[in-house]
């Protein structure tokens, strides 16, 4: 696994290349917990990530700076069907939010 960030003012950008799994999971939030503390908006860009299981949930319910909002960016279809299955088994979640807007776009 391998993350791009980039971080712009208070926004971040995360870019993972390879399959979002427990065994990444910690990398994952480890490139959360070191993003400067100014930063409010945090967008993962799946663009180049192709799978995504369970472990992809736990990333997004990750306990971290209550300021932070969180976005999802460039989802391919398994990314939706992931999210879709989410929203019907845990419609508190709030999973439903990373589907909607125009930052929810399909991966070229």
């Amino acid at each position: 696994m391998h993350i791009t960030t980039e971080v712009r003012g208070s926004c971040a950008t995360l870019t993972p290349r390879g399959d979002i799994d427990f065994e990444h999971l910690d990398q994952l939030r480890t490139s959360l917990d070191q993003l400067p503390s100014t930063v409010t908006d945090v967008a993962w860009d799946l663009r180049d990530t192709f799978f995504v299981d369970i472990a992809g949930l736990h990333l997004l319910g990750t306990p971290g700076t209550p300021e932070r909002a969180t976005s999802l960016t460039n989802l391919h279809p398994q990314h939706r069907r992931l999210l879709a299955v989410a929203c019907e088994i845990f419609p508190e979640a709030g999973f439903d939010r990373y589907l909607q807007g125009p930052g929810a776009q399909r991966a070229a």
